[in-house]
């Protein structure tokens, strides 16, 4: 470990390509150096220890997309760690039960009609905010469901999972409709079904709507743009949403290691929201 001083490139990288190479073998070491009195030895430790993590992260999230069904929440946040290795859920799934304890004290004494439905958006669009986030769009935190809570702005896919998982906590049904481009949150009285947009703060879409929306965007609608989304759909899609994000602010070497878990589960294109 003495070598991680070095300030030659020729000593300091293979010294370097060495560690990366050792995975999880390493990390003790490395945990050991990011508390040396050397400001170069704790630096280049706590990089490496951000590269180890982040590739633990990919093999968690590939392993997460390979279940059947996948654990949308899981994966969310090992997605989220993927683009911040610092990121802890704890906090984030806190937020998530409170909500879902605010949406069933609302709906307590509701019939299970669609007005108890209609609870999970009240509270989280007319309450708690949340909103698309019109202003830097594809910034990869509109993506980062940790950061879309904390700031309550996001991507329509983004928003709608928000709603589904607190929707899950509260017992309320509810599922995604993966429009190209704009996701939109089902949710389910019976046999009843309505549409809700959380990007534009819980507004009720008619089928003409998201029609009309097609048309705008040239595309002829298709059966599978209106059925509930599976969850691994879901994942698979905010993972692309992601990846464009990092490539739109210069983190190209992050959004190539995620486009390889994409490669490595699912070889098809995915669209993006």
């Amino acid at each position: 470990m003495a070598l991680l001083d070095d300030p030659s490139p020729a000593v300091w990288e293979p010294v370097r390509d060495h560690l990366e190479r050792a995975g999880r073998a390493a990390v003790p070491a490395l945990r050991r150096a990011a508390s040396h009195p050397e400001p170069r030895v704790r630096l280049r430790s706590r990089a490496l220890l951000a590269t180890h993590a982040r590739r633990a992260t990919l093999r968690r999230l590939a392993a997460t997309l390979a279940r059947d069904p996948v654990d949308l929440e899981a994966g969310l946040w090992r997605l989220a760690r993927a683009a911040d290795p610092e990121f802890d859920a704890r906090e984030a799934r806190i937020q998530l039960d409170r909500l879902a304890a605010r949406v069933r004290a609302r709906g307590h004494g509701l019939d299970a009609g669609m007005a108890k439905a209609l609870a999970l958006v009240d509270v989280l669009c007319e309450e708690d905010g949340l909103r698309g986030a019109e202003d830097g769009y594809h910034h990869p935190d509109n993506a980062h469901l940790g950061r879309v809570l904390e700031r309550r702005r996001g991507l329509p896919l983004s928003l709608v999972a928000i709603h589904l998982l607190v929707a899950r906590r509260a017992g309320i049904r509810a599922a995604a409709v993966p429009l190209p481009g704009h996701v939109m949150l089902r949710l389910y009285a019976g046999e009843r079904s309505l549409l809700v947009d959380p990007f534009h703060g819980g507004k009720i879409r008619t089928r003409k709507d998201c029609l009309t929306y097609l048309l705008h965007q040239g595309l002829a609608p298709r059966t599978d743009w209106f059925a509930d989304a599976t969850d691994r759909q879901l994942l698979l899609r905010q993972t692309g949403n992601l990846i464009n994000g990092l490539r739109l602010v210069g983190r190209s070497a992050e959004a190539h290691a995620l486009k390889d878990v994409l490669r490595a589960v699912e070889p098809r294109p995915r669209s993006s929201d």
